[in-house]
């Protein structure tokens, strides 16, 4: 089965997806090339960017990065229906870069949920002192309302069931949900002797049940090798050759042929 984006009416364009409306209910994702971080300027002036899983500003794009990132969701949206947890995903068609999905609602304007291992980015910057980078972090679960403008804002359970958000709990469902993909991944990366430090998700509701929705690629989390410290960080491009690697030793998918690669949505 192949898929196509040519005809369908594009209904959102993101920073590394744009969202084509399909039908009986499905979306296309079409992964881009662009990475995520933010742009800084030196001493002299001069513009450069920094790859950033926590950025809201779009850099460079990447040639090649929109079909790694698609193999890297893949990967892990059927290794998370093995662990039998519900996500969107539906199928894919690497060649065209695009993933099949089950549409359904968006938590308020977008809820990110963030599982933290190690303590690295934002939350140092929010709690300075407070924690060490490369400290590590138990049981730590925190939800953000995606709003670039207001640079994400962190909200508490309470909180988002007070605005009508998220029912406490449905919170509690999508904790469970996410520390238990977390681990998936977690687990995953340490056969290549590579520890996962943090990384986000997005959730989303279908016939009632919470679910994760979005992409699971380099760009959502952090990744270190050897003592987790901000130089032994993976770069986005390096992540998603070791997670391709990983997919065709799996034989989970089929980069050069663009195999529509069947899986099971809401399990």
């Amino acid at each position: 089965m192949k898929l196509k984006k040519d005809g369908l009416k594009k209904i959102y364009v993101g920073k590394t997806k744009d969202v084509y409306e399909y039908s009986d209910g499905k979306i296309l994702l079409y992964t881009k090339d662009e990475t995520t971080g933010w742009w800084k300027t030196d001493d002299v002036g001069k513009r450069y960017f920094v790859e950033d899983p926590g950025g809201n500003e779009v850099g460079p794009a990447v040639s090649g990065m929109g079909q790694k990132n698609l193999i890297s969701s893949d990967y892990y949206f059927k290794k998370f229906a093995e662990a039998g947890l519900s996500t969107h995903y539906i199928g894919s068609d690497v060649a065209e870069n695009l993933m099949l999905v089950q549409a359904g609602q968006v938590i308020g304007t977008g809820l990110e949920c963030i599982v933290r291992f190690f303590a690295m980015g934002s939350l140092l910057r929010r709690f300075p002192g407070q924690y060490q980078e490369g400290e590590e972090m138990v049981d730590f679960f925190e939800t953000t309302l995606k709003d670039d403008k207001a640079n994400d804002p962190p909200i508490s359970r309470a909180e988002l069931a007070a605005q009508n958000i998220l029912s406490e709990k449905h919170y509690d469902d999508i904790k469970k949900l996410c520390q238990a993909a977390a681990k998936v991944i977690a687990d995953d990366l340490a056969e290549e002797d590579l520890t996962l430090v943090d990384l986000k998700f997005e959730m989303g509701i279908i016939d009632g049940k919470t679910v994760l929705i979005d992409e699971v690629s380099p760009g959502i989390m952090r990744v270190a090798r050897g003592e987790v410290k901000a130089e032994n960080l993976l770069n986005e491009e390096d992540l998603a050759e070791i997670l391709v690697t990983r997919a065709k030793r799996a034989g989970l998918v089929d980069a050069m042929l663009g195999n529509f690669t069947k899986g099971n949505c809401c399990v």
